[in-house]
């Protein structure tokens, strides 16, 4: 059976809440979204305010980390986790070898497997052999690589393959493409490895993820220390809502981009009428230039990191209530990993892009067996802090809120519910949502609360 129910399905789901803003074209090829915010399980419709939340905990507004403990915080997670590169501290000559391999396990993992395009047809083995294999080039990857810097013009995907082509594991599963690894933001620092055969495409280094990116989404610079100079400045707006338009004008009234939560601007000045930041654009040959661009002042941005509190991360979440699922970043959506990736980046955490690696940050207060150690899970979820707990199931990420009348509730961004103990029929959610831990309990693979697996708490 595919993900997707009937339409009867999403009309009732379009009943319970009022949508969230997207673009349509964005959306052209896939069935409608359910309206949300959805409210799911027992939630009643208070709980889905940050305000209901915040004033349950002690101690919102404590600062947690001030920006030298956050540093020290981000270097330990740079040391620890493997997906997590400071593109600053990175060694500027890299060995080949392990670039040449890691690109043809990628090759191997996907090009090895029962694929399905948006037709319904399956992907045929000569589109690898033929079409994406020579553009790799993986041959002229030199022993020695000296790397090349860059920044990324708009917001752009992560592939395994040099390739857009949309790749399913199931037909008709047009919302989970198998080459999408994730999103890099306006502005996001990489390393460059490699470029195709045709120039079209770069394996670069991000500071979460490695891939293959547009060339045209990646301005080289000079040196990584031209770089540095702007996105390691003192003077910057850190995107804080959903997302928020970007104007080439002063005006206002011509609209460049609409980069997402969690982006960092570099400020250039505060005028009376708007922010003026810099964004890089490419010069012809594919080096970058600066150039001047506008947000409101009205717009949901911070001058600098948040503070790191409860209040402002629960308050962050939940600007995201009935966003978009996107795996991966596409559709300019999140899934459960970048929903509380860009949470934690609006306060200054480098955070992991994968739940996995996400799960290993911060204090480990415990870990689970899958549907076992029922009395240390609740034990655990009651010593948990709310706000600054996640949460994590295999392949599922949660920011826990806090316990009411023995339930215990999370806002996660997830695909949908399971609801049968004999098959794989969901009920479509594809947004950001408020649930207590008994949601997917009517499955066979049992609820949140079975199948969480480690609590953490980021600080």
């Amino acid at each position: 059976m595919t993900r997707f129910r009937s339409l009867a399905l999403f009309v009732l789901f379009a009943a319970l809440g009022v949508a969230s803003p997207v673009f349509a074209e964005e959306f052209s090829d896939l069935p409608p979204l359910p309206k949300g915010p959805l409210r799911l399980t027992s939630v009643v419709p208070a709980q889905l305010s940050a305000d209901y939340w915040i004033r349950r905990m002690p101690d919102a507004d404590r600062v947690l980390k001030i920006p030298a403990e956050l540093k020290a915080f981000n270097d330990d997670i740079h040391a620890m986790i493997k997906d997590c590169v400071d593109i600053f501290k990175a060694d500027a000559v890299r060995a080949g070898k392990p670039v040449r391999e890691q690109m043809e396990l990628e090759y191997r993992a996907v090009g090895g497997r029962i694929l399905f395009g948006v037709d319904g047809k399956r992907i045929p083995k000569e589109i690898f052999l033929e079409n994406i294999r020579p553009v790799m080039q993986t041959d002229k990857v030199p022993a020695r690589i000296k790397m090349k810097w860059g920044a990324a013009v708009r917001q752009t995907s992560v592939r395994a393959l040099p390739s857009e082509v949309k790749m399913l594991e199931q037909v008709g599963d047009i919302e989970f493409d198998q080459l999408q690894f994730t999103q890099i933001k306006l502005w996001t620092p990489v390393g460059v490895y490699h470029a195709s055969k045709d120039g079209k495409w770069f394996y670069v280094q991000a500071p979460y993820s490695r891939g293959w990116v547009r060339a045209k989404d990646i301005a080289l610079f000079s040196s990584r220390d031209e770089i540095k100079k702007k996105v390691k400045t003192g003077r910057f707006l850190v995107v804080t809502g959903e997302s928020i338009p970007v104007y080439s004008d002063e005006n206002l009234a011509k609209r460049y981009q609409r980069p997402s939560m969690g982006t960092v601007l570099p400020l250039a000045r505060k005028t009376a009428a708007a922010y003026e930041i810099w964004v890089p654009i490419l010069h012809p040959g594919g080096n970058a230039r600066l150039k001047k661009a506008y947000v409101s002042l009205k717009s949901d941005v911070s001058e600098g990191f948040l503070p790191y509190t409860k209040r402002n991360i629960v308050r962050e979440a939940f600007k995201l209530l009935g966003a978009r699922y996107g795996w991966g970043g596409m559709y300019n959506g999140r899934d459960c990993s970048g929903f509380t990736h860009d949470i934690f980046l609006t306060l200054g955490v480098e955070m992991p892009r994968a739940s996995k690696s996400q799960g290993f940050i911060g204090t480990q207060i415990d870990h689970f067996e899958y549907k076992e150690d029922t009395d240390r899970k609740l034990a655990a979820l009651r010593e948990a802090t709310p706000g600054l707990t996640l949460l994590r199931m295999p392949k599922h990420q949660m920011l826990y809120l806090g316990e009411v009348n023995g339930q215990f509730y999370v806002i996660h961004c997830t695909w949908a519910e399971r609801i049968s103990m004999t098959s794989d029929e969901k009920n479509r959610i594809n947004q950001v949502v408020v649930s207590d831990l008994n949601l997917n309990g009517k499955s066979h693979l049992g609820s949140l609360f079975d199948r969480i697996i480690s609590i953490s708490e980021i600080n």
